[in-house]
């Protein structure tokens, strides 16, 4: 394995999807947005048998880890047509807190925003003077994981690719031998028959 080979970029990939979603999963969490919480716990979960696939040389588990990437794309496309508001889709159906009245972090929090004063039954109204709405933040989150998820199954399948390339299919049962188990041997061979004693 080189200094730049697939398998290493696939482990930079992996590793960078890695702290991308934490960073998201802790966002998550503060804005108690469910669906993307179990949607980021899934991907660690495959980011995981990517990592141990690339590692131990397994193109099938890379395999699935690519697989996922397609659909992790698709969420995250789906997440950036939500936030964006793209023709039906708005991320005010409350369809990422999963009925529960909650949204994200960012509205609230966003980069540069200042709070108004509290109303009296003790709720926070919206915020002004955001430098970056709160929809845009998700939307980059999202298009940073569709670019990685691209990458990522585009990495996945050189890789397994190349896994399966490098396999020379060495048959341990019979080692080099011509007639081993797997291979019976063909009917132009001699095999001298011996009688067996008991």
């Amino acid at each position: 394995m080189g200094c730049c080979g697939g398998r290493t970029i696939l482990f930079f990939i992996l590793v960078l999807q890695m702290l991308v979603v934490v960073e998201r999963q802790v966002f998550d969490f503060l804005g108690f947005m469910w669906a993307p919480i179990i949607a980021n716990f899934i991907h660690i979960a495959f980011l995981i048998t990517g990592i141990f696939g690339a590692y131990q040389y397994r193109s099938a588990y890379v395999i699935t880890y690519s697989v996922w990437c397609l659909i992790w794309f698709g969420i995250n496309l789906t997440i950036m047509s939500l936030y964006l508001e793209i023709d039906r889709l708005t991320h005010k159906d409350d369809w990422l807190s999963l009925k529960t009245g909650h949204q994200s972090w960012w509205a609230e929090n966003g980069i540069g925003c200042e709070t108004k004063s509290s109303t009296n039954d003790g709720t926070e109204s919206p915020t002004d003077g955001c430098l970056l709405l709160f929809t845009y933040v998700e939307s980059v989150q999202a298009a940073a994981e569709c670019i990685l998820a691209f990458i990522g199954f585009w990495l996945g399948c050189w890789v397994s690719r190349s896994f399966t390339d490098e396999d020379d299919h060495f048959d341990f049962i019979g080692g080099f031998d011509s007639n081993s188990a797997h291979h019976p041997p063909s009917k132009s061979s001699r095999m001298q028959m011996q009688p067996i004693y008991m």
